[in-house]
């Protein structure tokens, strides 16, 4: 529970910040986790243009410049009202991510992934999921 003052004094809020994102196992040593958010599952998804109001995440671990897994899970921090930026990026942290993929990023999750030392790739609105990975010399 959180608490905010408003009009009448303070009120008790539900509010939760994990949105319910699934637990997922940190990375094995040696593999890099990257992560989009993406508009629906696949390789052939346009990379979102709003990172985290996107209705899927995928996370892609690579291993000697090769792809070894993809999950794709539903983004339920889209739709808090409001903090998502944050609380996908400390979500992004707990599963271990090293390296972000987006076309542009709120200033608030851009804070939490640079103090968390996680590396932001751009791409152009319109970027296929697929071409992202292969522009990083990554096969799939």
């Amino acid at each position: 529970m959180s608490y905010s003052a408003g009009y009448g004094g303070w009120r008790r809020r539900p509010f939760n910040f994990s949105g319910n994102m699934p637990s997922i196992p940190l990375p094995p040593s040696g593999v890099t986790r990257i992560v989009s958010t993406v508009e629906h599952k696949g390789l052939d998804a346009l990379i979102a243009t709003r990172f985290a109001r996107a209705p899927f995440v995928v996370v892609i671990d690579v291993s000697n410049n090769k792809v070894i897994n993809v999950n794709f899970v539903q983004n339920s921090i889209a739709t808090l009202p409001h903090g998502a930026g944050v609380a996908l990026g400390q979500w992004l942290i707990s599963i271990g991510a090293d390296m972000v993929l987006a076309t542009r990023l709120g200033p608030n999750v851009s804070m939490v992934l640079q103090h968390a030392g996680i590396k932001v790739k751009f791409v152009p609105p319109g970027t296929k999921l697929r071409d992202a990975i292969a522009g990083l010399g990554i096969s799939i």
